[in-house]
């Protein structure tokens, strides 16, 4: 294998001191232009962690067990965000969400937050009566006064994904690469429940996709068709199975 000259090597170390990995995160519009252009790869490469930036007297908040660097005067509380409506759900399905509420004091506030997995970080609005359904294994963290709600969103198939009400942003990470899908009322989208990371306008989900044979013999036994209008953002790869936080972590989602 040949190896690389010093000038080679000196325009390889330039090339990685251009990327600044604490640059603003693309936030995910709603027209398309908007997020195409946030959600293209050569754009959004180098976020792969959520930093916030917190004027005196605001509070930002990122997911239990992802704090990578805190500075500043904060002070800093825990608390459940998503709760199950059933004993153990959360425990189950995933959608007992934690996070930590950072409060700035009278200094600026800067917060770092990642996830152990290769991926994108985004930024998708929410405003009133322009909900966010997520996958809430992506879940990273948030700004505003948001409300988490734990929904069957699914016709014939128990998908379960968690509802973002309010104004603000909230911050997901999504594994491997993001794609984007536009979607209609007159041509549904077939996709892997497995693979959605969120989804956003008013839609339709409906697990009668195949026939029986069909499953058997395909082995997709986990798609729904969607219908109506806005967008479905979809992940290229799965996020590892880890909650997080430790022996101390798994007993706030088993008793609290």
């Amino acid at each position: 294998m040949k190896r690389p000259t010093r000038p080679e090597l000196t325009k390889s170390l330039a090339r990685v001191r251009e990327v600044n990995p604490l640059r603003r995160l693309p936030i995910v519009g709603r027209e398309a232009q908007a997020a195409e252009a946030a959600l293209d790869q050569a754009k959004t490469q180098d976020n792969h962690v959520l930093t916030m930036t917190l004027a005196p007297g605001e509070a930002g908040y990122v997911r239990r067990s992802s704090l990578i660097f805190a500075d500043g005067d904060f002070g800093m509380t825990t608390r459940r965000i998503a709760s199950r409506r059933v004993p153990f759900l959360g425990l189950f399905s995933g959608q007992n969400l934690w996070a930590n509420r950072f409060e700035a004091g009278e200094t600026p506030v800067t917060v770092i937050a990642g996830r152990d997995y290769h991926g994108t970080v985004l930024g998708l609005e929410v405003a009133e009566g322009e909900p966010v359904f997520l996958q809430p294994a992506l879940y990273l963290g948030h700004t505003g006064a948001l409300s988490f709600t734990v929904r069957r969103v699914a016709k014939r198939e128990f998908w379960t994904l968690t509802e973002v009400t309010g104004r603000g942003t909230v911050y997901v990470k999504v594994p491997g690469r993001t794609l984007r899908r536009e979607l209609s009322r007159e041509r549904a989208v077939i996709v892997d429940t497995n693979y959605v990371a969120a989804v956003r306008g008013t839609f339709d989900a409906h697990g009668k996709v195949f026939t029986g044979g069909q499953y058997l013999r395909s082995g997709e036994a986990e798609n729904v068709k969607l219908t109506g209008a806005g967008d479905v953002l979809i992940q290229s790869e799965l996020p590892p199975e880890s909650g997080g936080g430790g022996f101390l972590g798994g007993l706030l989602d088993l008793f609290v």
